[in-house]
């Protein structure tokens, strides 16, 4: 009874979200918030219904389970109860046919999921291989931004008006030019990432070390992972091997200038809790506005070749 109350309490929350939602007082010019899944942030990318939706199956799946063994486990302490000139408990080799009937189901319900989280709009090999780029070309009308994660910080590197970017070097690394660019005044660095809405937006994730050209000593570079809860997007950044993912915000999902969150979901160092930025959807008037040039006439054709620590070394011998 307890499980399927809890069940319950779960399944009315979103209705009692809204309710609760359309009786709180607004300021004038705002919207009222709209609750999420759950107890989940509003999904502002275009494969996050999908995401959301496989929540949901798994979550009812799980939660049929739960119920269903729970409840069976209460029936039998029950049922076989002690009780006096009741026959002692005797011992049994169970049922061969009811236990090949539940592994097979529980195999069958696994593919089930497996197959329905691989395709689709809003599945895996969509999300893992849909890039808007085809043989290291970035395709026309892309968003690009290079992403560098660093202990304990993110910096967001868009190009500028020649729509290149610039290459990159630790020992570049200066406290005005935070991640080491070749010619700083070039590219638009900001701490927040800002992306227009209805548009593909391809990033390059780089996981970036320390360097002290006081001391010319240099920290390698650690684990980080990029998460945004609501893009229902996580991806992992890897010391010396770029990665890319992609996103599109999906029209009239997401607030114009309402300040989203992406922070680091891997533990690197003790200051990982401080490691979160703020990810803004704007409009093309406030996103020229905020990187200076109209990001349209500058798309670059693709990413700079990474250069490895140990290469650039080999460089400057």
């Amino acid at each position: 009874m307890l499980a399927m109350a809890l069940v319950a309490m779960l399944l009315a929350a979103p209705a009692w979200a809204q309710e609760k939602s359309a009786d709180a007082p607004t300021a004038a010019g705002q919207e009222a918030e709209q609750p999420g899944l759950f107890w989940m942030p509003d999904a502002i990318s275009t494969y996050g219904e999908g995401v959301d939706d496989l929540f949901v199956l798994i979550f009812w799946i799980t939660g049929i389970a739960f119920v269903v063994v729970e409840g069976l486990m209460l029936w039998f302490l029950f049922r076989y109860r002690n009780r006096e000139g009741r026959e002692k408990a005797h011992y049994t080799h169970g049922n061969n046919k009811l236990e090949v009937t539940w592994t097979l189901a529980t195999v069958v319900i696994l593919v089930f999921i497996g197959v329905v989280q691989l395709v689709g709009d809003s599945g895996w090999l969509t999300i893992k291989t849909g890039y808007p780029e085809k043989d290291g070309v970035v395709q026309p009308g892309t968003f690009v931004v290079r992403v560098y994660g660093e202990q304990f910080a993110w910096h967001f590197n868009y190009p500028g008006k020649d729509g290149k970017f610039e290459d990159q070097r630790h020992s570049f690394k200066s406290p005005t030019n935070p991640i080491g660019l070749d010619d700083p005044a070039k590219d638009k660095v900001l701490p927040k990432l800002v992306v227009p809405e209805n548009v593909n937006i391809l990033i390059e994730l780089n996981a970036l070390g320390k360097y002290d050209a006081n001391t010319e000593t240099y920290t390698h570079p650690v684990l980080h992972s990029f998460f945004s809860p609501n893009l229902r997007l996580k991806q992992d950044l890897v010391p010396y091997h770029p990665g890319k993912i992609w996103f599109k915000i999906k029209q009239g999902t997401a607030k114009e200038g309402k300040k989203y969150e992406i922070v680091c979901a891997e533990l690197c160092g003790e200051g990982h809790s401080n490691m979160h930025a703020p990810f803004l959807v704007l409009s093309e008037e406030d996103l020229a506005k905020e990187l200076g040039y109209d990001w349209k006439t500058a798309v670059p054709a693709k990413f700079p070749e990474p250069v490895h620590y140990h290469q650039e070394q080999k460089e400057a011998e």
